[in-house]
């Protein structure tokens, strides 16, 4: 097929629409074409490469983020012969020339670069012209309108109208996958606390749930204490429950103040006493956040709630790792603060009388957040596949967090039955809804094939041509 002839187009499309790969303001344009050539949406009959040789797609190859060529796993007939191996795409032919692929010696082995245009000749570093396809004409660019909707729609979930049509087992697997890549993800920052404490699990373990404490608002001076007071010397005073409260809140910080209750003043000179015993400097106290938190959630609670379960059964901290029953940990992390604290919210500051229990949602949010990500990471670090496990059984056997986006979803028929698939619609919402990735989202693929595939159904309908998927 001559290269004038591919440009023509075969099916009815409104004036100005063969341009809308073209336009340097559609967002996405080459990954979008990446994907129209992955999902075989294009007309595929009598396909040539430029020069005339004919051209069978037998895979398309598999679209990938590192660096190189766009698709690896190639299989194409051309002219003939069978071929093996990369795919590049672009808009322009001569986009191959203006990313300097002609001077990197990792696109020598493209063996089809897919453009939509074919405005230049290009060469590889050792001087081969690699096979090239023109796609302008073979596209129905209806099949591209709900992609533009989606780049440009202004909702927090763009294909939102779109779901009721969206398989739920589809949704269901994909957030299966969206829960791994999330822990995935967490295990990444454990990972980093970990070689940062010298690969020591239990002072990592410290500082997750030290800054698990401290969500959402107080994660980072949460671990600013774990750095500034140590696990191991937290627990070589864990007999003498006084002493934990200083250690906790004196580093925190809440203890410089002079105080005209005894309490306070006792834990005041505990504290005075074992900083200067061990060296200790506190967190700047400017670093805390009260604003806008109920005072339950105050950082003082939280330390005083602590220091009971540090100061409580000798071995409560590891046996938090060794259930993936979620009320057996719940149970360990049933601890309420000292009598002091039945009216104070902070040292020194006497309040209407309140029991000061860690409570069933702190406690699902700690396992969540931080036992959960925790063990995860463990098993890969030790290569121990039965934390992981442990890890997974825990979010599935534990009810969905009620927050925004949680609401925001079941508003839109999708609902979370679980913890773990209330933290995949979180990563779904923040690293796909928010940076519009739909072309890499399950659900957007399945939206984007099913248009396509309906807009083939149209054209044979009306007898315009067709537009061949695999």
């Amino acid at each position: 097929m001559e290269r004038t002839e591919a440009t023509t187009t075969r099916y009815h499309v409104e004036p100005g629409a063969t341009d809308l790969l073209l336009d340097p303001a559609f967002p996405y344009g080459e990954d979008l074409l990446q994907f129209i050539w992955e999902a075989g949406l294009y007309d595929a009959k009598e396909l040539h490469t430029t020069d005339h040789q004919r051209l069978e797609v037998i895979h398309a190859g598999r679209v990938q983020a590192n660096g190189g060529p766009d698709l690896c796993g190639a299989e194409l007939r051309i002219g003939g012969q069978l071929w093996a191996g990369n795919v590049e795409v672009h808009l322009r032919a001569s986009d191959w020339n203006a990313h300097g692929h002609q001077h990197d010696p990792a696109y020598n082995n493209v063996i089809l670069h897919t453009v939509f245009q074919h405005d230049a000749d290009v060469r590889t570093e050792n001087g081969t012209a690699p096979p090239t396809v023109e796609l302008r004409g073979r596209i129905d660019v209806r099949n591209l309108h709900l992609h533009q909707e989606l780049m440009t729609a202004r909702r927090s979930v763009p294909c939102a109208p779109h779901l009721p049509t969206v398989d739920h087992g589809r949704i269901r697997l994909w957030l299966e996958r969206l829960l791994v890549e999330r822990l995935e993800r967490k295990a990444k920052e454990v990972e980093a606390i970990y070689r940062g404490t010298g690969n020591d699990p239990q002072e990592t373990l410290h500082h997750i749930l030290l800054r698990g404490l401290g969500k959402p608002v107080n994660s980072e001076p949460f671990g600013m204490l774990a750095h500034a007071l140590p696990l191991k010397l937290l627990l070589k005073y864990r007999d003498n429950a006084l002493r934990v409260e200083a250690l906790l809140l004196g580093q925190a910080g809440f203890l410089e103040a002079s105080f005209n209750e005894e309490y306070p003043q006792r834990l005041r000179q505990e504290y005075l006493w074992l900083a200067s015993l061990h060296k200790l400097k506190p967190v700047p106290i400017a670093a805390w956040k009260f604003g806008r938190l109920r005072p339950p959630n105050f950082p003082t609670v939280r330390l005083v709630q602590w220091a009971a379960l540090l100061a409580g059964e000798a071995n409560g901290y590891d046996q938090l790792l060794a259930h993936d029953d979620p009320a057996a940990v719940r149970a360990l992390l049933d601890v309420e603060a000292s009598g002091y604290w039945i009216d104070h919210y902070r040292p020194g500051h006497p309040a209407g009388p309140k029991p000061k229990r860690l409570g069933q949602a702190m406690a699902d949010g700690l396992i969540i957040n931080a036992i959960v990500p925790y063990l995860f990471a463990m098993g890969r670090i030790r290569g121990h596949q039965p934390w992981e496990e442990r890890a997974l059984a825990l979010m599935e056997r534990l009810p969905a967090e009620r927050n925004s986006i949680a609401g925001e979803w079941s508003s839109l028929g999708v609902k979370a039955l679980s913890a773990g698939q209330g933290q995949a619609l979180i990563e779904l919402r923040n690293r796909y809804c928010a940076e519009l990735q739909c072309l890499n989202c399950a659900i957007g693929v399945q939206l984007h094939k099913e248009a396509g595939r309906r807009q083939i159904v149209d054209s044979r309908e009306i007898g315009t041509g067709s537009c061949a998927t695999r």
